[in-house]
């Protein structure tokens, strides 16, 4: 009995198969032109029409393999001499078949390669949701230090505004889209959380009047900032400010901070009864083109206003 390395055993299997698959082939390629099984009337009259049903059933029987791959089926695989006459027997009607059979297994790659693109989408989009939630809690907690800080502060010293901060929140906040506008998805999250806490911060430690930086500063980097200074530094006049700000917003995060400062007022009741429909519509009106995670943001923020002022649904 002869004796095979499996080095040698799969280059045989490799012989046999493409063997199979040739004869299987020209075989079916030949009958399909012989007997009209998958022929059309005007390549009758070509004198290459034989060797084109030929090579087409040649053609077909190669894809066998990826064929049986779809189906999930190990056949090309098996070493069994009656696995090898089925396989022959798929690449037999495949040649027969062949225009069809090349049809049907195009379109079957094609839509499997657009399943693949749509679920890898679906992946990145539910990965950049949950990432943007883990970052906003982590940096909700900084808020709240930060917060802490300057709720000490204002009991002992306030700074004065000078020119000086000003221009440097006016520049952070002009060139906040450019300064964000990074690739990697994790970077960008921390370094718009960073911008905004250190806007944010400027407005509060200068005692920077918002509505003046809305009027004459208006910028998406200062709707960011403004929020956040809302955030460090709840009042009754942030109630207003995020009203203003809230039509304005654009980008997704600067919608997310804005909800994360309506908890806030909320949660030191800066909001009453009578404010509870309005500030519900400004975070309906955010799920206009909204991701997952801030489509959950806006559901959290509406469970604590019904804590405020339930409204029935009709």
């Amino acid at each position: 009995m002869l004796m095979c390395t499996p080095l040698l055993d799969t280059y045989l299997h490799s012989l046999v198969i493409i063997s199979i698959m040739l004869a299987g082939g020209w075989f079916g390629g030949y009958l399909n032109y012989l007997h009209n099984f998958d022929t059309r009337e005007e390549d009758r009259k070509d004198r290459l029409a034989k060797k084109k049903y030929i090579l087409l059933g040649i053609g077909a029987a190669f894809l066998v393999p990826a064929f049986l791959k779809m189906i999930s089926s190990n056949l090309a695989n098996s070493q069994d001499l009656n696995d090898y006459l089925i396989f022959a027997g798929f690449c037999l009607i495949a040649a027969i078949f062949s225009r069809r059979f090349i049809t049907t297994i195009g379109d079957r790659i094609l839509e499997a390669a657009k399943q693949a693109e749509k679920t890898a989408q679906e992946s990145k989009l539910k990965s950049e949701s949950t990432l943007l939630e883990l970052s906003s809690a982590k940096e909700r907690i900084e808020d709240v230090k930060l917060a802490i800080d300057l709720k000490a502060e204002e009991n002992s010293t306030l700074s004065v505004a000078d020119d000086e901060q000003k221009t440097l929140l006016i520049d952070l906040a002009n060139h906040f889209i450019q300064k964000t506008s990074i690739p990697d998805y994790a970077q960008r999250l921390n370094l718009k959380a960073e911008l905004g806490r250190k806007m944010g911060e400027l407005i509060v430690r200068n005692g920077f009047l918002k509505e003046e930086l809305l009027e004459n500063h208006l910028s998406e980097g200062m709707l960011l900032a403004l929020s956040y200074a809302v955030e460090l530094s709840p009042n009754a006049e942030g109630l207003n400010i995020l009203k203003k700000v809230s039509p304005l917003a654009k980008q997704l995060y600067t919608k997310y901070t804005i909800l994360v400062s309506i908890d806030t007022l909320a949660r030191r009741s800066f909001i009453t009864r009578e404010e509870v429909p309005n500030i519900t519509s400004i975070a309906n009106s955010f799920r206009v083109n909204a991701d997952s995670a801030l489509i959950r943001k806006i559901d959290a923020t509406l469970g604590i206003l019904s804590l405020i002022n339930p409204i029935k649904k009709e």
